[in-house]
């Protein structure tokens, strides 16, 4: 009883493999058949909007990326000026500092010609 028993579960271990063969062994011409036939079903299925609704979600969306857009661009704008001032900041520092070491630079200048001067006067007075 035994042996029946590991037999029969053997012999249906070895149908239900010949079953997933069998199945694996479908046509491919029949599963793209039904796989139209269900696009199909599925496009019958689709609730399409009247043109009074698809006119107001356009308004929306236009009047929505218009709004997005107007705030980009003030943001940039502010942000551009506020890159400008610190450009002309920075240009205005660099000046400033070049003129007063140009001042410097003059004055140094002044008075070790003023200094030649005085020594040439006083080797010449001698």
């Amino acid at each position: 009883m035994a042996e029946e028993k590991k037999t029969s579960k053997k012999a249906e271990k070895a149908d239900k493999a010949k079953d997933k063969k069998k199945k694996s062994r479908k046509n491919p011409f029949k599963s793209i058949a039904s796989f139209f036939k269900s696009v199909k079903a599925e496009g019958k299925k689709v609730v399409w909007a009247n043109g009074k609704d698809v006119l107001k979600n356009t308004v929306i969306v236009l009047v929505v990326v218009i709004i997005a857009g107007l705030a980009i661009y003030g943001v940039d704008t502010v942000l551009s000026l506020g890159m400008k001032g610190l450009k002309n900041l920075a240009d205005t520092n660099t000046t400033t500092t070049a003129a007063v070491s140009d001042t410097v630079e003059d004055e140094a200048t002044d008075e070790s010609a003023d200094t030649a001067t005085e020594a040439e006067t006083t080797t010449a007075a001698e």
